[in-house]
């Protein structure tokens, strides 16, 4: 049985995240070599990959592809240790007059639309190369719905009136596309390459990734509304959303007493124009 059908035999995930894990799965078997498959090596295996990758990938992708590989091997005894993931309390966000910066300065429409939707949909890049002509709602209110590649949750993520405006103006002048960011199809990609969205941020002189974005639209987003939280970014879990991307936890406890209660909790500065002061 090849590999890539051992994964989808014992793993719910999509073609993507298949394909990920046989390249793991790749690259271990070609630092292992003709070494014997036993549980010294594998020690020593988890110690190399902790100087490829990081903790939290280490801890979800990377130790699932190889532990997957090892059970198909015939050595489901031979695991290696799933690290705990390390959250930042404080994720990025993204300063707004930055971000309108960067967009003033992309000239390319293709490009500017990419970012803008990776902006306000919070979405992955392979899920924003993804979109459809037909995943638009052009209402009064423009919608995106789509299902998410790893989630497999529909997202209904709304733009702002200028992001809109935009993604209007370049279907109108592209009546003939499918899907808004299209590929090579001598290559065989009806659709760009999920890596295409962060080259364009790179190639602009972004500060910010797509995973920033999806911070920032976890960290922005105002915390009675979960709900349409998970809505728009395409969430399962809010446990997620808290222990991933939700940032300036203490911040947002204090204020949301301070609201409660109607009384202060926090020193606050003569200047910073924030009540009990003036």
């Amino acid at each position: 049985m090849k590999f890539e059908t051992f994964i989808r035999q014992n793993a719910r995930v999509n073609d993507a995240t298949v394909r990920r894990y046989a390249d793991v799965a790749r690259s271990f078997a070609g630092w292992l070599g003709t070494r014997p498959l036993n549980a010294e090596t594998v020690q020593d295996g988890e110690r190399w990959l902790k100087t490829r990758y990081g903790p939290n990938s280490l801890a979800s992708n990377i130790t699932t592809a190889v532990n997957l590989w090892l059970k198909w091997k015939g050595h489901p005894e031979l695991r290696i240790r799933r690290p705990p993931k390390e959250y930042n309390p404080r994720p990025r966000t993204i300063d707004d007059r930055e971000y309108r910066e960067l967009i003033a300065r992309i000239a390319d429409p293709m490009e500017r639309l990419a970012v803008r939707l990776s902006h306000d949909t919070g979405w992955s890049p392979s899920d924003v190369v993804q979109i459809r002509k037909e995943d638009a709602d052009l209402g009064d209110v423009t919608v995106i719905r789509k299902v998410r590649q790893k989630t497999r949750v529909v997202a209904e993520a709304v733009l702002e009136k200028e992001t809109a405006a935009e993604l209007r103006s370049y279907i109108e002048t592209h009546p003939d596309m499918d899907y808004i960011f299209p590929g090579d199809r001598r290559k065989g990609r009806p659709n760009r390459n999920r890596t295409w969205v962060n080259a364009v941020l790179k190639r602009h002189g972004a500060t910010f990734t797509p995973r920033v974005c999806r911070s920032n639209l976890a960290t922005a987003w105002p915390g009675d509304d979960i709900k349409g939280l998970m809505v728009q970014g395409g969430w399962t879990d809010p446990k997620t959303i808290f222990s991933h991307y939700r940032g300036n936890l203490r911040e947002r406890q204090v204020g949301s007493f301070e609201s409660a209660f109607g009384r202060q909790a926090k020193d606050r500065d003569p200047d910073d124009g924030l009540p009990g002061y003036g």
